[in-house]
């Protein structure tokens, strides 16, 4: 069982993803053109979201509804890893399969150009993790997509799993100086996250590396349930940024998707809609963040993501890095952050000093 992690950790890390926060829409211009994009940014918002009584409203049922899954998340735990202790085993293989398959798919078909945004004609333009961030638009860096194809090769393959994960968080970085902080605050982490975890748990089932050598040596293999915990804090303190950023402050990028993908959803008004999907990210992210009623949340994201891509009629592959991650977190679960230090591990804690 995964032991629990400081809160200030979480503190520090979730105060640091606020101030890298630019104000960019987050995968919004994937499915719209970047003239309705600069249209709808213009727009005034709905009143629903102008209305300060009904948003105290909903902030305060959202806070109660955090603090009662934090709380049945620590009662459902014991009983949790009683129900799942032979998924967690298996999840040693078949967790970095999931990712290395999802994370390498995603990005070798960004690389080739084959996850385009909407407007833009499939296999014409590589892009770098994300179909706005087109490599064509930065004057001499087209060369990145031939290594970050090669480096979603590796990871398909399973060869060489900790260094072409290496590699992804060398592109991470190349992207946050070419398309500016916004590639980290609303993508950044979430390939950068799964690309820490392989440097940690190596490359699993159906790998090459099985038949050679360690490339590298696991990352803070004394430390396994802080390697967690930051995955799970920068990737739920990505989800949460993102809700307030894009959904909550341009909401009508939001409502144009629901538009043009005719989902119905039970006759209510778009605008309550898009502040329910607002809120339930934003609590997702926090729980996320938080390592509490992890596997849950994770199938709950992995059925919402099939629905809209379906929807939408858009590719499940352009998630297929945060399908790996959550198809990870189900198998294994998660790292519970400590929110209150036990007298008892203080105690100890201090005997040991």
């Amino acid at each position: 069982m995964a032991q629990p992690v400081p809160a200030r950790i979480v503190l520090s890390l979730g105060v640091g993803l606020i101030l890298i926060s630019g104000s960019a829409a987050a995968h919004e211009p994937w499915l719209l053109t970047p003239q309705e994009v600069q249209t709808l940014s213009q727009r005034s918002v709905p009143e629903l979201f102008r209305s300060p009584g009904l948003l105290l409203v909903f902030a305060l049922f959202a806070t109660l509804t955090v603090f009662a899954a934090v709380l049945a998340g620590q009662l459902l735990r014991p009983t949790e890893d009683r129900l799942f202790r032979s998924l967690n085993h298996r999840s040693h293989d078949w967790g970095p399969l999931c990712l290395r398959l999802g994370l390498g798919t995603t990005v070798g078909m960004n690389a080739l150009g084959g996850l385009p945004r909407h407007g833009t004609e499939t296999w014409s333009t590589p892009t770098l993790f994300v179909p706005d961030m087109q490599l064509a638009l930065i004057p001499g860096w087209d060369w990145l997509a031939l290594p970050a194809l090669i480096t979603s090769v590796l990871l398909v393959l399973g060869l060489g799993t900790r260094l072409a994960a290496l590699g992804i968080l060398g592109l991470v970085a190349f992207g946050s100086c070419l398309f500016s902080l916004d590639f980290i605050a609303y993508y950044g982490f979430h390939f950068a996250a799964p690309a820490f975890l392989l440097l940690h748990v190596g490359s699993g089932s159906l790998s090459l590396d099985r038949l050679l050598p360690p490339s590298l040596p696991p990352l803070l293999p004394n430390a396994p349930s802080l390697v967690w915990s930051l995955v799970q804090i920068t990737m739920g303190g990505t989800f949460a940024v993102i809700a307030v950023l894009v959904k909550f402050l341009q909401p009508t990028l939001l409502i144009a998707i629901l538009e043009h993908g005719n989902i119905w959803f039970f006759g209510l008004p778009l605008s309550v809609v898009a502040l329910t999907m607002m809120a339930i990210e934003l609590m997702a992210g926090i729980l996320l963040a938080l390592g509490q009623l992890i596997r849950p949340i994770s199938l709950f994201l992995l059925c919402a993501f099939t629905f809209f891509a379906i929807s939408l009629q858009e590719t499940p592959l352009l998630h297929g890095n945060l399908y790996g991650v959550f198809l990870f977190f189900l198998l294994h679960g998660g790292a519970p952050i400590d929110l209150l230090q036990r007298p008892q591990a203080a105690l100890s804690e201090a005997q040991r000093a």
